[in-house]
């Protein structure tokens, strides 16, 4: 794909218009789009002028014009429930409660009208899916289609040409939720005595740079080295607390600001100041926690807590072009379920305004498809940006020695992949959706490697069993499985989250095949929360696992780049020693990677080096080529494009859209623009 020639500095610099944010996209380079199979009989969706997602390569984001809000001619409008407030004196007026530019939203479709509640669910107290729908607030933010980057709590930024300084221009008067103003003394607070607490912060930042106040309203980040993917990195969720840590409060829970702290350590029975420190960060563990959200959490998460709640954020930030201060909706709730399926028929009965997650696998679109009139709801496209639906990574530094030389064979890794019937689990588990696709770039992404993508994903059992004999294991025991090199059964343990049935579907269907070629796998299921300990925690006990995400398409194939080169401490979960080594060899988890290994870590290296969007797709390339060459991680099938619920009540919510954590569906297309109907 061709790409613009742009300056370090035009690349980097997004200054807001009259004061107002840009929420509408900035020039997308052209990009293949993914388009439904053409047998799949697709939902009509409400008319729209919305175009589907293209390809993310964010190579220019200078502004655009913007839509602004003319308060000499129309003055700021509330909720009438906030109304009630400020006429009882127990709130102050609108105008005061705003910043002096606020961020002007334009509504996808129409103006909404204030009430009402928003309904959706989850099975997972981790507080992602709460962050996904409410909590996306961070200095920079996607614009919705994931075509741009757009200003947010930060007005607008400049950046040095040599891509080591970046400076933060703040909203003035923007507030907390609790009234209180947020200002670079919140920024420097989160930096100094939480980044750079090492109580606080065990693992410090891999790439060293300094927080500074320049005023109350200018916030400068000063890396030692350049780091040019910085501005895309701030623009994930949850990749800067920057603006998730109010002073005011939150330097009670610390031992410098509080010297009685160990009275509410005793209090709230924490082991130390600094635990009780990080679990009074987490809004979902922390409903006092002043918050920069649309809505603000009402109820914690709590061993007995079936629903969370949030209530419309007063001094929330954002209007639309006629004045109105935003959100629309009063309340957002989100039910909390014990598995899947309680979900799947709560959508099927329209009570969940708006869902993808936990309930939009392949074999239940029929049941949403045929229930959408009975439940008042319809359909709506997610276009996908992971990898593939599954990826099975073996643990090559696994501290079982035996398992780790057995996974650590290259032609090992192949015969499996020749023995996985990828058409069948596209046939059972996805609906006869989907193609045989390897753990790689999509096909739609200018950074896709054919190579990478389809190397040994035909079925042929004799095949992998001839790779399989190249690693020397080839006496069988009585059943017919391997003798691994210390004279016992070749077993592997996948330790897999309950949660993500597909993945259990699929592995059931791969264990006889792999069993057929003398590899017995043993699929152990467990809560998320265990799983994240056990195989995305500091912990190499674990045999493999299995997991879809990853950077698919656009610039998360370089944001989220956890199956090329091994740089995600979690998500790398094939060699996460060598994930150590690079940020920290003394650490007592790291192992030394192979030389072609460290090769692609000095790429990455480099691309962090520049801003030029050309040099990052040169240096990906090779990457990818490593990648390909090495073979870490065995992938299935290529997720065709998806789908979510939203009820006809819920409006100004998008026919299509990105799905990812990166982006992170829906939170960018601005829920805090929707509104509900009632007599939809």
């Amino acid at each position: 794909m061709k790409q613009r020639n742009v300056s370090r500095r035009t690349f980097l610099r997004l200054t807001a218009l009259s004061g107002a944010a840009v929420v509408a996209a900035c020039s997308p380079v052209p990009a293949t789009q993914v388009a439904a199979p053409a047998d799949e009989q697709q939902p009509a969706a409400a008319a729209t002028s919305t175009p589907a997602p293209t390809e993310a390569a964010v190579a220019d984001n200078t502004a655009t014009p913007v839509p602004t809000v003319d308060t000499s001619v129309v003055a700021y409008k509330e909720s009438p429930v906030l109304a009630e407030l400020v006429k009882a004196g127990t709130l102050p007026p609108v105008e005061e409660r705003l910043p002096v530019n606020p961020v002007v939203v334009q509504p996808l479709e129409s103006i909404g009208k204030y009430g009402g509640t928003w309904r959706t669910g989850t099975i997972e107290k981790n507080g992602n899916d709460l962050r996904r729908n409410i909590g996306y607030e961070q200095l920079l933010r996607w614009a919705p289609m994931w075509d741009g980057i757009v200003p947010n709590v930060a007005e607008s930024y400049e950046a040095s040409d040599d891509a080591t300084t970046y400076t933060f221009y703040l909203r003035k008067g923007l507030r907390w939720s609790d009234g209180e103003p947020f200002t670079a003394d919140d920024v420097v607070f989160w930096y100094e005595d939480v980044v750079m607490n090492e109580k606080i912060t065990p693992n410090a930042p891999s790439r060293k740079y300094v927080v500074s106040k320049i005023d109350d309203y200018t916030v400068e980040w000063k890396f030692e080295k350049p780091n040019g993917l910085f501005i895309k990195e701030l623009t994930q969720i949850d990749n800067e607390k920057a603006t998730s840590c109010p002073k005011h409060y939150m330097q009670q829970f610390h031992e410098k600001y509080n010297p009685n702290v160990q009275e509410l350590v005793d209090k709230f029975s924490q082991p130390s100041w600094f635990d009780l420190f990080n679990l009074m960060f987490l809004e979902q563990s922390n409903a006092e926690k002043p918050s920069l959200w649309a809505w603000k959490p009402e109820v914690s998460f709590g061993d007995a807590t079936t629903q969370i709640s949030a209530k419309r954020n007063p001094y929330y930030f954002k209007v639309d072009p006629e004045g109105n201060q935003l959100p629309y909706i009063d309340d957002y709730v989100q039910v909390i379920a014990s598995n899947n399926e309680v979900l799947v028929l709560q959508g099927l009965n329209g009570e969940l305004d708006l869902q993808e997650q936990w309930i939009n696998a392949p074999t239940n679109k029929p049941a949403f498809f045929d229930g959408q009139e009975k439940g008042n709801f319809h359909l709506y496209e997610l276009t996908p940006t992971t990898v593939n639906e599954m990826n099975i990574q073996f643990n090559m530094n696994c501290t079982d020695p035996v398992i780790r030389e057995i996974v650590s064979n290259k032609d090992f890794r192949i015969g499996l992949s020749h023995a996985i019937d990828r058409q069948e689990i596209i046939d059972v588990v996805h609906v006869s959706r989907g193609q045989a696709h390897q753990c790689a770039p999509r096909p739609e992404s200018r950074f896709y490697h054919e190579r990478l993508a389809t190397q040994y994903t035909e079925y042929n059992p004799d095949l992998a069993n001839e790779y399989l004999d190249k690693t020397g294991w080839t006496t069988r025991d009585a059943e017919g499985f391997r003798i691994g090199p210390d004279g016992k059964r070749i077993s592997i343990i996948l330790e897999i989250d309950s949660g993500r049935t597909t993945y259990i579907d699929a592995l059931e269907l791969i264990k006889p095949t792999w069993a057929a070629v003398g590899v017995e796998v043993i699929i152990k299921t467990m809560d998320r929360a265990l799983w994240e300990e056990r195989c995305r925690g500091r912990s190499l006990e674990f045999h493999g696992s299995a997991h879809r995400f990853g950077g698919g398409s656009g610039d998360a194939v370089i944001l989220d780049q956890r199956y090329w080169v091994p740089v995600d401490r979690g998500s790398s979960m094939y060699a996460k020693g060598w994930v150590y080594w690079y940020y920290d060899k003394e650490d007592e988890l790291a192992s030394e990677p192979p030389d072609a290994v460290k090769q692609a870590l000095e790429y990455y290296d480099q691309i962090r080096t520049t801003a030029d969007d050309n040099e990052h797709l040169d240096l990906m390339k090779k990457i990818l080529d490593i990648a390909a060459d090495e073979f870490y991680a065995i992938g299935t099938v290529l997720e065709p494009n998806s789908y979510g619920i939203a009820t006809n009540r819920l409006k100004n919510t998008y026919p299509v859209m990105p799905a990812s954590w990166i982006y992170p569906s829906p939170a960018p297309t601005n829920p805090c623009q929707y509104y509900i109907d009632e007599t939809a």
